[in-house]
């Protein structure tokens, strides 16, 4: 299983105090029922107004169990920015993270990488989770131009983060037209593609470090993807809208994609046994030349044939016939399962 999972939430603009608080109390409770453990971490992100409140609910009555966040945050900390919620501000109420970046701040509110760059800092500066939000429009996907944008949101937007900083550093990724109530959800092998774009900008950007970095995926996450989402690579973490406003529904939800990601741990550690297995009947790493697979089979060119043990790869459970061609020997798998097993042996080798 992956170090630690993150869940969170943004309420936006829809629950006023009274709301919140009855929505925490009851979250936090079904969360340290059912749920609380070392590797998983929830937050809550409402609005403003409800920040005293729920800060001190959550420390005097749910024991810290869920960290609460503000959906955004001036750069300054005092001056003359009428209408401005300054880091001070924030620490004074106890609030532990700060959202930036979001979606609607940046195409509503026009705010700019720049200025997300800015506030970046400060939250940081003054010790803050710092979870930034990217995520391309549907015509910057149309245009085939996803990666880039979400490569120069991450260059400008953490641009002057120290690698001492990383640990309070959260990124979420949120495709814009994947966003609110009339939002298309990513197919879960698009969000892998674009989590594994954005690991591979952290790493570029702070070495192995920036891989600490978790990742989440939001954007439409419901109980139909959740579990499709938590159980790829390079998702950390599910942002979730809509579908955790309800305290119940998103304890299931949690409940659930905890549950699939362990069940997908048991499956990997069967099919990694697998593919050790095999690599060592076909005569060992150092005996192997090429793998490839198409859509039932492993393919593979070895060395030196006489070093592979036939009847051994023939009594493997999952392996359905064994024929070979000169030097190319071909494993027969179900269709569901080679490429899983082809991947566990690419990892080995």
């Amino acid at each position: 299983m992956k170090s630690k999972i993150y869940f969170g939430t943004n309420l936006k603009m829809y629950k006023g105090n009274k709301d919140v608080i009855h929505y925490l109390s009851k979250l936090g409770d079904l969360y340290q029922k059912d749920v609380k453990s070392n590797n998983t971490e929830l937050f809550v992100i409402p609005s403003y107004t409800t920040l005293s409140d729920a800060t001190r609910l959550v420390k005097d009555e749910l024991n810290n169990s869920i960290v609460i966040g503000a959906q955004n945050m001036c750069h300054a900390d005092s001056g003359q920015f009428t209408g401005e919620i300054s880091p001070l501000m924030l620490k004074e109420l106890d609030v532990k993270l700060v959202m930036i970046g979001h979606s609607e701040r940046r195409h509503i509110f026009r705010e700019t990488d720049e200025e997300e760059n800015k506030k970046v800092l400060s939250a940081l500066k003054h010790k803050f989770i710092t979870l930034l939000c990217i995520g391309e429009t549907l015509e910057q996907k149309e245009f085939g131009i996803s990666d880039e944008i979400l490569r120069s949101q991450l260059k400008i937007g953490l641009n002057g983060v120290t690698k001492e900083q990383i640990s309070l550093v959260r990124v979420a990724y949120e495709p814009v037209w994947a966003i609110g109530e009339h939002g298309i959800p990513a197919s879960a092998e698009y969000a892998e593609e674009k989590h594994a774009v954005i690991k591979q900008c952290l790493y570029e950007m702070f070495g192995k470090e920036g891989l600490d970095i978790p990742v989440l995926y939001g954007g439409s996450v419901n109980p139909d993807n959740a579990n499709k989402l938590i159980n790829k690579e390079h998702i950390d973490g599910l942002f979730v809208g809509r579908s955790a406003w309800n305290a119940e529904n998103f304890i299931d939800l949690i409940k659930d994609a905890l549950k699939s990601l362990a069940n997908n741990k048991d499956d990997n550690n069967e099919f990694g046994e697998i593919a050790t297995k095999l690599i060592e009947y076909l005569g060992g790493k150092k005996n192997i030349v090429a793998l490839t697979h198409c859509a039932t089979r492993i393919r593979v060119v070895l060395n030196n044939p006489e070093n592979i043990d036939k009847n051994k790869i023939e009594k493997l459970e999952l392996v359905k016939g064994l024929f070979s061609i000169t030097n190319q020997y071909q494993i027969i798998f179900g269709k569901d399962l080679v490429d899983i097993v082809y991947q566990k042996m690419q990892e080995q080798l």
